[in-house]
């Protein structure tokens, strides 16, 4: 059934396995930024550290990920439209 597309299964494997890395690395900055911002003694860098942290925790993982899915899908749309 699966004869011929051990290289497409293992291309698709690495492809996925980077993809999470960089998804990873990705997080863990905005994380030490939101962070560093709501730790902050500047009351404006703390305030949005405050507002961003309390968004993120508030609005669901589900409900996040498809809302950042469909969003930047629409600004891609958008882009290339304007291109052409």
């Amino acid at each position: 059934m699966l004869q011929g597309c051990g290289s497409l299964i293992l291309a698709g494997t690495w492809q996925t396995v980077k993809l999470a890395v960089l998804s990873l690395g990705f997080a863990f900055v905005i994380g030490l930024i939101g962070a560093a911002a709501k730790l902050s003694k500047n009351r404006l860098a703390s305030g949005i550290g405050t507002v961003y942290t309390t968004l993120i925790r508030g609005v669901s993982d589900l409900v996040l990920m498809l809302l950042l899915f469909y969003s930047i899908q629409i600004w891609l749309n958008l882009l290339t439209d304007a291109l052409d």
